[in-house]
């Protein structure tokens, strides 16, 4: 608890650097009423965003100012207050303790009940660490009519047929790195508290009516007086059933981002627009699938792939990020590897072709997200897409529960704004993707957001498009029952391909030296990795003739590198050091591209091991074979 951030051993530095990092996740930590510890004017921040691996100078700066790992846990423990969970995996990452459920202030209040002139404000006042997942039900549900610290319900009274509780629920979760440290057998890693049921008659007003109940009202008026003249009448009033609650049987993703065009400009903000999109979802309980940099092939691979996942009563939302235009009102999806002059059917993906794979598909909510340019083809190409339109006519259907967002309308880019770190559609989708509002209200949202923006309000403007039936939201509940083989197989689908691999040490023996290679997450990406090196002392045991590792590093150690080298068609980025008083100089590099790994025995690599007086001559180099990593796992599970 009393080490300073600067001086974090090398890998607990790059996992903290790595996840503040994920969606600028540090500027919330900042302060900007001057606090001598965390206060950055705005033009700091921007300043740092301009950086590579920003988040790791900002811990430096933090860390130079004298700030601790406990001081910077007291800091976000009080930022949980506002964005409740967002900073629960950084203080995994720190091992903060964990902490019991208990009703805060103790014991006065367990729901504290506010009210305006229209709603009623349940808050559950459950504290603990890891945050509480809060779920409320009624007298008379078994399932959870609403999740979420608060519950706003009408000041009608129609709500005095219920009473409201709350039951939180905590606990560590499992298959994560830090989960085997918190989860050890005699450690106590889940709490749940239960309220009292809640009355909120008191706070009803009789004269506040809802749309539902004053249309019953005016239903049986208009039966009285039909019946006081004697009239025959049709209308009967029915009461509706207000506890019917829009759940889904399972949530998936596939979010698909591209930057790095071989032949067409690369755009800057799609893998930052991505790992937004995907934090959210997965806070929503979305099994995210989320891709970077694929080739056209590529990216149909991982649609059929994703539609495995998509049945009754699911919730699928797919979305793609990059280069796209349009013709005849279709938009058209680009890879990597599209030509410099892309407009011709073969070089993209169209809307009729990934309808035709979801024709036999008929999910509880169907959200396909398009944020790219619309801008139309030249005239002369035209004909050689009508053309290859023609086929996909046979599998036209009627798509119920199907929402188009665009991020801009037919004939229209999508644009990046200089500076910031989303482009404009995703700049304004992420303050409204988690709200428990339809879909449909959600984008209009967006539209207004965007009509506001002076920047933007003239250049680009959304288009929704809807066959959706109910006004199911994003958030509404994750109720598996029934469905519970499909779930599970989602789920061990889903795990596997967000699975690393074990550390891996090769010996040198001539050396006496030990390269140890491991991984990390790069955000929520599953096709991109953190590779990471150091180098260690090793003796034999006496007992057993096992390598053990030294507690120090010697000089020796200290003077050597491991550097990896990857198969050719895998995207590496150039080897950077980490330093750290204990563990010497580590090497990391990000991996990219992991869907293009064809051996069936999954990732291979060469370490070398090098001196720093000269780090282009390899003094020794070992074969490794990794295995399967990340999205390379899929193919293992045809």
């Amino acid at each position: 608890m009393e080490t300073n951030l600067a001086e974090l051993p090398v890998r607990v530095f790059c996992v903290l650097s790595q996840e503040l990092g994920k969606d600028n996740l540090w500027i919330k930590v900042v302060d900007f009423d001057q606090d001598p510890i965390y206060s950055m004017k705005q033009i700091d921040i921007d300043t740092f965003l301009k950086r590579d691996n920003c988040c790791d100078q900002v811990l430096r700066r933090w860390g130079n100012r004298g700030q601790t790992v406990g001081d910077l846990l007291a800091r976000l423990q009080l930022l949980s207050r506002t964005y409740e969970d967002e900073f629960d995996i950084v203080q995994f990452q720190l091992r903060r303790k964990f902490k019991v459920l208990r009703w805060v202030p103790y014991p006065e209040e367990q729901v504290t009940m506010t009210f305006d002139e229209q709603f009623i404000r349940l808050e559950c006042k459950a504290q603990g660490f890891p945050t509480p997942q809060i779920k409320w039900y009624t007298n008379d549900s078994k399932e959870p009519v609403h999740t979420g610290r608060v519950y706003t319900i009408l000041r009608c009274k129609c709500s005095t047929e219920h009473q409201y509780k709350c039951v939180a629920i905590n606990q560590v979760p499992e298959g994560l790195s830090f989960s085997e440290h918190y989860r050890k057998p005699g450690k106590l890693w889940n709490s749940v508290l239960e309220s009292d049921f809640v009355d909120v008659t008191s706070c009803v007003r009789d004269d506040e009516l809802c749309e539902s109940c004053k249309n019953f009202e005016m239903g049986r008026l208009s039966q009285i007086l039909a019946e006081d003249e004697k009239v025959e009448t049709k209308t009967v009033p029915v009461r509706p059933n207000l506890d019917v609650t829009l759940r889904a049987a399972d949530k998936v993703a596939l979010v698909m981002s591209n930057c790095s065009y071989v032949h067409l400009p690369e755009l800057i903000t799609p893998h930052c627009d991505a790992q937004t999109l995907a934090d959210a979802l997965q806070k929503m309980n979305y099994k995210t699938v989320t891709l970077a940099d694929l080739t056209l092939d590529e990216m149909r691979y991982f649609i059929r792939e994703y539609k495995k996942l998509i049945g009754d009563g699911v919730y699928a939302v797919f979305y793609f990020v990059g280069h796209g235009f349009e013709v005849n009102g279709q938009c058209y999806l680009l890879g990597v590897d599209a030509p410099a002059d892309a407009h011709q059917p073969q070089h993209a993906m169209s809307m009729d072709w990934l309808l035709s794979i979801f024709r036999d598909k008929q999910p509880a909510l169907n959200l396909l997200l398009l944020d790219v340019c619309r801008k139309f083809v030249p005239y002369d190409a035209i004909g050689a897409f009508v053309e290859y339109s023609e086929q996909f006519k046979k599998f036209h259907r009627a798509h119920r529960n199907m929402v188009y967002g665009y991020s801009t309308s037919g004939g229209v880019g999508a644009y990046e704004v200089k500076g910031e770190v989303n482009g404009v559609f995703m700049k304004y989708l992420k303050n409204h993707v988690q709200l428990e509002i339809s879909v449909i209200d959600m984008l209009n949202k967006v539209l207004l957001d965007i009509g506001d923006d002076q920047k933007v309000c003239d250049l680009q403007v959304p288009e929704i498009r809807s066959t959706l039936t109910h006004p199911r939201s994003l958030a509404d509940p994750l109720i598996f029952d029934g469905h519970t083989a499909s779930f599970d197989n989602h789920t061990i689908h889903w795990r596997l391909m967000h699975e690393l691999p074990n550390p891996a040490t090769i010996r040198f023996e001539t050396q006496q030296l030990v390269a140890t290679i491991w991984f990390q997450f790069c955000g929520n990406f599953t096709n991109k990795v953190y590779v990471l090196s150091s180098i260690a002392d090793f003796r034999p045991s006496q007992e057993d003739n096992e390598v053990e590792e030294t507690e120090e590093a010697s000089e020796n150690a200290l003077n050597h590198r491991a550097f990896v080298e990857f198969p050719e068609e895998l995207h590496c980025s150039d080897a950077k050091e980490y330093s750290d008083d204990e563990e010497g100089v580590s090497m990391y590099w990000i991996l990219s591209g992991l869907q293009k790994i064809k051996k069936e025995n999954g990732l291979s690599c060469e370490v070398h091991l090098r001196h720093v007086n000269d780090l282009e001559k390899t003094i020794e180099k070992k074969h490794v074979d990794i295995g399967h990593i990340l999205i390379t796992r899929i193919k293992c599970l045809q």
